[in-house]
């Protein structure tokens, strides 16, 4: 590897953000509705900036922002003192954001590509908002569930001018709560 390899750098690309977030136990003024295990996937705008230190190590900061979120629609029976109702739900996912720093080894494959192994610390946070009506009444709830934790992640650079490169990447945040797959355009600076 020559020197143009070596030194700070930065990527700017689209990731799809996986998460389950557990809507089983929602409180909608003084009632509890069950949404159950929800999957939800966000493409994210993601960031970077990384120094590498050689040509086996790297270090790197990592961020990523929504780009708009997913909903559905569903219909909950609610058990009351009268009996059960059915209760109908509108519900918005979104991811407000993650970021991580990172430690990462690098395999240097060829001149032009590399495979790596990452390993840091993360968060995500997650958030959903449901609106819930039944028999001309309405309540709305929010819930956010936030993960910071070890994680981990591999990856592939190949680089298609001195600088310039495009990069795919899969990370793992707080045991698997959140997994990112990523694509982004790489500049060595």
């Amino acid at each position: 590897m020559d020197d143009a390899q070596k030194g700070a750098y930065v990527n700017l690309g689209v990731s799809q953000l996986s998460a389950e977030l557990d809507l089983s136990d929602l409180s909608a003024q003084g009632t509890t509705v069950n949404l159950g295990e929800q999957d939800l996937d966000i493409y994210m705008l993601t960031g970077r900036v990384g120094y590498r230190l050689n040509d086996y190590i790297a270090i790197e900061g990592e961020a990523g922002f929504g780009l708009g979120g997913d909903s559905f629609q569903q219909v909950v029976p609610v058990a009351t003192d009268i009996g059960t109702i059915n209760v109908d739900t509108d519900v918005d996912l979104d991811i407000k954001n993650y970021g991580g720093i990172f430690a990462r080894g690098i395999l240097p494959v060829s001149d032009q590509f590399d495979l790596f192994a990452r390993a840091g610390y993360g968060f995500a946070k997650a958030s959903a908002d449901v609106t819930a009506s039944a028999a001309g009444i309405s309540a709305s709830a929010s819930e956010s569930e936030t993960t910071d934790d070890f994680a981990f992640g591999v990856g592939a650079q190949y680089n298609f001018a001195d600088r310039h490169g495009v990069r795919l990447d899969y990370a793992s945040f707080g045991g698997g709560d959140f997994d990112v797959i990523s694509v982004s355009y790489a500049l060595k600076f």
